[in-house]
């Protein structure tokens, strides 16, 4: 059963993007005789408003545990006319699969179907993202700072330990920003955010990763190094074609954000261009300072090196 505030949120898709028309061509790809106006219950002669087809048709398919393939439908909309007689691409199918996501429900492109969520898989509050179409992401791009230096100096049992706790704390703080590692390649990789608080999401995650390292580092368990791990990590966001295969994507935001990482950020630093800076709330905005200018963009800053941990 999907829930009525989902049902609300279809109701609102269908009577924005659809007519009344297009709303009964819809149904009539799944039940053949569908007409809104007639289970509406409205007198004819009077002609249908397009909100009150599409609560009847959200509620019929509904009653009949067809929803899930009312919204299947919706989703090919913009590429296949014949459904409704002409392409309609509709924007604002992507939270209303995010919120489906919440529930337990995802798109299945193979099955092109939603299906449940298995119990042991994490629920999707990203939605379904369709390959190849451009997405608003904001990206970090996390590496540890030295870390040749570090694989020439200890054994390797050690540095797969503590690579192997820091990749685990940081995919964990990832997800707790509701945010994916899409790449890690050992000793760093990206992470992706997509939802509405894309920014000031990457951003908290990025410092609260680095929070997270101090206790990391001061864990004889976690880090048997004779020396902390530092990090760098760069902050961008961007439009990028979304591919399931995340190794293959390509765009201007993740090659600017890896090259900040790089070449302009410091050990123990936070580096993030001016449209995150731009779009972070205040009191996030207050602890950076600027760092001038890289690769045509100006870009900021802040340390977050505890003088204490230097040292161990």
């Amino acid at each position: 059963m999907i829930p009525e505030p989902i049902q609300n949120q279809l109701v609102g898709i269908l009577a924005e993007h659809l007519t009344t028309e297009e709303i009964d061509k819809l149904g009539r790809r799944l039940e053949n005789r569908f007409n809104a106006h007639l289970l509406s219950g409205e007198p004819f002669g009077l002609t249908l408003r397009k909100e009150t087809a599409a609560r009847t048709a959200v509620s019929h398919f509904h009653a009949k545990g067809m929803l899930d393939r009312l919204i299947v439908l919706l989703l090919h909309t913009d590429t296949d006319p014949s459904i409704v007689g002409r392409n309609v691409p509709i924007p604002d199918l992507a939270p209303l699969l995010q919120r489906l996501g919440s529930i337990g429900l995802k798109y299945d492109p193979n099955q092109g179907a939603l299906i449940r969520i298995a119990h042991d898989e994490e629920k999707d509050l990203w939605g379904y993202l369709k390959e190849g179409e451009p997405y608003h992401f904001s990206f970090l791009s996390i590496d540890i700072a030295e870390n040749s230096r570090l694989q020439n100096t200890y054994p390797k049992p050690d540095i797969e330990i503590v690579y192997t706790n820091l990749f685990q704390m940081i995919s964990q703080t990832v997800k707790s920003f509701k945010g994916k590692v899409w790449t890690w390649a050992g000793d760093g990789g990206l992470a992706a955010f997509y939802l509405d608080d894309k920014v000031n999401d990457s951003v908290r995650c990025a410092i609260h990763i680095l929070l997270n390292l101090i206790n990391l580092n001061l864990s004889s368990q976690k880090n048997k190094l004779q020396e902390p791990i530092v990090l760098r990590i760069g902050a961008h966001d961007g439009l990028t074609h979304y591919k399931e295969n995340k190794g293959t994507i390509l765009s201007e935001a993740i090659n600017y954000v890896a090259h900040l990482e790089k070449k302009g950020t410091q050990g123990g630093h936070i580096a993030i261009s001016e449209s995150i800076y731009k779009a972070l709330l205040d009191r996030q905005r207050g602890i950076f300072h600027s760092a001038g200018e890289f690769e045509g963009m100006e870009t900021y800053t802040v340390n977050m090196t505890f003088d204490w941990l230097k040292k161990f």
